[in-house]
């Protein structure tokens, strides 16, 4: 009995196991569907999420071959593709593109293969009836496939061309705002060389009129000693012959007269060399390099040749010139172009005292006499000052914020070009590396002042030519 309760024992053990084993595969297979499903679903959603990306690019996606034979294309291509993708995928590049550009492409695809690194390239297309511009991305995807990322860059590269046609405009219009600053600035040299020749004229007028009128004097005088001398180298002369002839000729006003004359004749020449000299300083306008100059030479060689508009005229007394001189070092700069500032500074404030005059009667200005101060000073070592001040019409704020101003100008028309201050300021500030202000009051007077380094640095300044 014992024996036969323990085999029922076992047959029903036996079956309550086959009953768990066949709930526990039922209960696996529910959990590895249930797993299945889920697994199904996600990746659905990710191909969902990837199409709808894919779909929603603008690029065109291509996945080629080592062949060059087109196996996908992103639906959001079509628009910018050569062909539509239905007669594309399945075939090659070299049966749908022009051949040139196929062989391009496909070397392109095998360089990525090869090297496993993104080839960039860039490429154009006609599309339509346009040509289309495209900057390509090309991927290895697999050991013989690549996926192609092309980006269409018309509007871009459209733009570069309008940019490079811009700067080429900009650089022609630069080139010939260069040529126009060169003939200005020959304008003024030569509205600069006319002040020049008309001063020479004036001040060389008078000594050469004086030399030459008494070259007849000196002239009859040598005439008459040296008959005297020959005179006296006869033989048999008497006393009163002697006396007659030496009455004749007026021998005392002539020992008196002669050497007067032969003075004044040697101030005259002295006078031409003077301003020859000057001519000579401050003709140097076309020198090319730095050199180590005298400013006062400079500005005094400047006046000179402006005498003759600083002299007394009819109803306008002589404009008195007051010199505030410190002792200066020799300066590097361009001479020439520094006498043409101080030509065109001197002109500004010669025209305003007459200017002014036109407004005053001859005892108003007799009690404010013309005056043109200039004074120079050493600053911080290593710059100097030159101030040049008058006491003529001045200007307002208005015109002193116009003064350095291409064209700018208060003259009549005719009177001047407008450029002479703005060419001033060009040479002091970039010629120079200087500073050149304003100061001035209406009715009372203009002070110009200008400072320059002594010494000149390569970087600060850009070249004289």
């Amino acid at each position: 009995m014992a024996k036969e309760a323990r085999n029922d024992e076992v047959a029903w053990l036996r079956i309550e196991n086959a009953q768990l084993k066949q709930q526990v595969a039922e209960i696996n297979h529910k959990y590895q569907a249930i797993i299945t499903q889920k697994e199904h679903d996600s990746l659905y959603s990710s191909q969902t999420e990837l199409l709808a990306l894919f779909n929603a690019i603008e690029d065109v996606i291509l996945v080629l071959n080592t062949e060059g034979r087109y196996l996908k294309i992103a639906p959001s291509s079509a628009p910018s593709l050569y062909k539509p993708p239905a007669e594309m995928v399945g075939k090659t590049m070299h049966e749908v593109l022009p051949s040139a550009f196929a062989d391009y492409f496909l070397d392109c695809v095998l360089q990525a293969i090869a090297t496993k690194k993104t080839v960039k390239a860039e490429y154009s297309l006609p599309i339509g009836e346009r040509e289309v511009w495209f900057e390509a991305s090309i991927a290895v995807m697999g050991e013989d496939t690549v996926v192609v990322v092309a980006r269409d860059m018309s509007d871009r590269k459209q733009m570069e061309t309008q940019l490079r046609k811009q700067a080429e405009d900009l650089e022609n219009t630069l080139q010939e705002l260069k040529r126009t600053q060169i003939q200005m600035l020959q304008s003024e040299k030569m509205s600069s060389l006319g002040q020049l020749v008309a001063g020479v004229a004036h001040e060389i007028n008078n000594p050469v009129n004086f030399i030459h009128g008494n070259i007849t004097h000196v002239e009859q005088y040598t005439e008459d000693l040296l008959y005297l001398i020959s005179f006296y180298q006869q033989q048999n002369l008497n006393e009163s012959q002697i006396q007659n002839l030496l009455h004749e000729l007026d021998l005392e006003f002539i020992q008196t007269d002669l050497p007067k004359t032969l003075k004044s004749m040697k101030m005259g020449t002295q006078r031409i060399r003077e301003i020859v000299l000057s001519l000579r300083n401050f003709s140097r306008m076309d020198e090319a390099d730095f050199k180590e100059v005298d400013i006062h030479e400079g500005i005094e060689s400047t006046l000179l040749i402006l005498q003759h508009r600083l002299k007394e005229k009819a109803k306008s007394p002589s404009i008195e010139i007051s010199r505030i001189y410190s002792k200066l070092p020799l300066i590097e700069c361009y001479a020439g172009q520094l006498n043409q500032v101080f030509m065109n500074i001197f002109t500004n404030a010669i025209d305003a005292i007459e200017e002014k005059n036109k407004t005053l009667s001859l005892a108003e200005i007799q009690a404010n006499p013309h005056q043109i101060i200039i004074r120079t000073a050493v600053i911080d070592n290593d710059w100097i000052e030159i101030a040049i001040a008058d006491n003529g019409i001045g200007m307002t704020d208005e015109v002193q914020k116009q003064m350095f101003n291409p064209f700018f100008t208060t003259k009549a028309i005719g009177s001047g070009t407008g450029m002479g201050m703005s060419i001033s300021y060009q040479l002091i500030t970039e010629k120079h590396g200087g500073k050149l202000n304003c100061v001035s009051t209406p009715n009372r007077g203009t002070e110009i002042l200008i400072q320059i380094p002594i010494r000149q640095c390569p970087d600060r300044v850009t070249s004289g030519a």
